[in-house]
């Protein structure tokens, strides 16, 4: 996480935080640094100071928009009750303010009916939460397999690309839920919601952790981060305290499977 300042009721706590706005024209994309955070509880709402620094890396890189704002926060959960952010340069000028959504969906229990649809037919098309690209290939409509296979290659080819927020990997960089969509959309023409909160509140259907296979969504810790399982208790996910996609252990031992939320199968 990058370095900066938390001003909360007049204590000063070491911390930082990130969010969006307009980029410049002068790098592809436009990465900013968060320099500081001030967090004022009173008002719910966060300031961002940050500037423009093409070679900005991990959890302190982003491109400037409110989507990369959505997700700084949502990934961590310790912002969780502000409602407004304002991102403002070092010389004080405010870049952009936007309010935010902290709705959080309940945690699933996985009762006898999701048990019974994870070891039943294959679902809908498209599944819940997801459109589809009609300019995409056409592996949606074949054998799981070969799914499985497209989102796995997807995944891997992936690995490595370092974080920055709000960024697409064609521009060579992403996020936790920004990495997710970009797998799927590329190996079935799927669209996922770009947000934490979108992927948390209606993407997939729920299934049991006992059921879980290579291709499903894997969210922990109620959605704040999001990765996609490889089979052998494996994931792939843009690990914010990584700077970059990486593969995760997510079996016992870990110390992953305990804050394995919930699974989502799309296919």
């Amino acid at each position: 996480m990058a370095r900066g300042t938390w001003i909360l009721g007049g204590v000063m706590l070491g911390l930082a935080v990130a969010a969006g706005f307009p980029p410049p024209a002068h790098a592809n994309p436009s990465l900013w640094r968060i320099e500081e955070t001030i967090e004022d509880k009173g008002t719910g709402q966060l300031t961002l100071v940050v500037q423009p620094d093409p070679k900005a890396v991990g959890d302190s890189a982003m491109v400037l928009t409110p989507t990369a704002v959505e997700n700084y926060l949502r990934a961590h959960p310790g912002l969780g009750d502000l409602r407004r952010a304002v991102c403002r340069s070092e010389d004080g000028r405010d870049l952009l303010a936007t309010e935010l959504s902290r709705s959080r969906r309940v945690e699933p229990a996985v009762d006898g009916e999701r048990a019974e649809m994870a070891v039943g037919p294959s679902l809908a098309e498209p599944p819940p939460g997801v459109t589809l690209d009609p300019s995409a290939p056409l592996k949606r409509a074949e054998p799981e397999p070969v799914k499985v296979a497209a989102v796995l290659q997807a995944a891997e080819e992936l690995i490595g690309t370092p974080l920055a927020w709000g960024a697409d990997p064609a521009e060579g960089f992403c996020d936790p839920a920004t990495f997710v969509a970009a797998v799927y959309r590329r190996a079935l023409g799927y669209r996922l919601p770009p947000t934490l909160d979108g992927l948390w509140e209606g993407t997939g259907v729920s299934v049991p952790v006992w059921d879980v296979r290579p291709g499903d969504l894997v969210l922990l810790d109620r959605g704040e981060l999001v990765g996609i399982y490889l089979g052998a208790d494996e994931i792939a996910a843009c690990d914010p305290s990584a700077g970059e996609v990486v593969r995760l252990n997510v079996g016992p031992g870990s110390g992953l499977t305990a804050r394995i939320a919930d699974v989502r199968r799309l296919f």
